[in-house]
């Protein structure tokens, strides 16, 4: 790769070319954010138990070691998911020995959200303001919403009640719900109902987050259906948390084999032994991806990676019993040495 080459410089017609970084990484990948990205965004830096683990005692040592970075390269934040079903401190759910009521649960939302925006909003274009609150379980079509605390405990409004507390205190930024495996059919539909229902119900919500984990084959034609249906709605659309496991080479299935389902143990045994096959498969895919990604230019505005290089990826711990031997799963752009990988060059030269 010529050492001049860069990802973001060659989609500037496109959209903005993001990854995603923790405190430590950002600082470790830092040549090659400011060569090839021009969008960041924090891992789990911004979430509640990272900002806020206990009510009102604010930590932000974390986070401000990426806006340092990304200030320090001139590069805006996609600032990631506040309101979520995961890493949220017991404190939200509780008022003292009994449930809390929806009323304190939105108070400390939009609380939460004040302080967030008034230390970041100049660092940041686009918030997921909420993320996965759609329900997951295929075999239950009739819901919409996941079965979370939040929705125990307010039912759907708390997605309402955070998108108003953000467009109040960060109204100059884009707005966008994130979500997985959204380009699944029944999925799809229980996103589309949960945005038209926060379209109907007032909220500005300016996006949808495509989050695009590939843990099996992606079937390229309802990938290309879901942008359509998701543009449909008047959303712009940002690919969030892309990355394309070697499970993807390995699994036909729509969904991620776990420990127990039929054919998981095959699967480990190949995983243990990429071979350079299977590993040319990853880079097949995203050019496939970004040709697809190309054509929809027109609604989608940021194609985020999440992750940088293989050697600090999420995925090497995701979903593994303790007992298993540790799957490497060579997921992004950028191999364990911080080099890029083929495929980044003639991504560039399609452009």
């Amino acid at each position: 790769m010529n050492g001049t080459s860069s990802l973001f410089k060659a989609y500037d017609k496109h959209f903005k070319i993001g990854a995603a970084v923790s405190c430590v990484t950002a600082g470790i990948f830092k040549d090659i954010l400011g060569q090839h990205f021009n969008s960041i965004t924090p891992e789990n830096e911004l979430k509640y138990s990272s900002t806020e683990p206990e009510e009102g005692q604010f930590t932000f040592d974390e986070a401000d070691k990426i806006f340092d970075v990304a200030r320090s390269l001139g590069i805006k934040v996609r600032a990631h998911a506040p309101v979520w079903h995961t890493q949220t401190p017991d404190w939200m759910y509780v008022d003292g020995k009994k449930p809390a009521a929806p009323e304190l649960i939105y108070e400390r939302i939009e609380a939460h959200t004040k302080v967030l925006c008034e230390r970041y909003n100049n660092d940041v274009y686009a918030w997921d303001v909420v993320n996965e609150a759609a329900c997951d379980d295929p075999n239950d079509l009739s819901d919409t919403y996941r079965d979370s605390e939040y929705f125990k405990l307010c039912g759907e409004k708390f997605i309402e009640k955070a998108f108003k507390a953000m467009d109040k205190y960060s109204p100059n930024n884009q707005l966008f719900y994130n979500d997985y495996s959204e380009c699944i059919p029944a999925k799809r539909e229980r996103i589309v109902r949960l945005i038209r229902t926060l379209q109907e119900r007032g909220c500005r919500i300016d996006g949808f987050g495509m989050q695009q984990h590939h843990f099996a084959a992606p079937d390229y034609d309802e990938i290309k259906r879901s942008i359509e249906t998701y543009a449909s709605l008047g959303l712009r659309l940002h690919i969030t948390e892309l990355d394309v496991s070697l499970m993807a080479t390995l699994n036909e299935g729509e969904r991620r084999l776990k420990p127990g389902d039929p054919g998981f143990a095959e699967y480990i045994k190949e995983a243990l032994r990429p071979t350079p096959e299977r590993l040319a498969m990853i880079e097949d895919i995203y050019l496939k991806l970004f040709e697809i990604y190309r054509s929809y230019s027109d609604v989608i505005d940021c194609v985020t990676t999440w992750g940088v290089a293989d050697d600090f990826t999420w995925l090497d711990d995701f979903g593994v019993d303790k007992d298993m031997p540790k799957v490497k799963q060579h997921p992004l752009l950028f191999d364990t040495e911080h080099k890029a990988k083929g495929c980044v060059d003639t991504l560039i030269e399609r452009a």
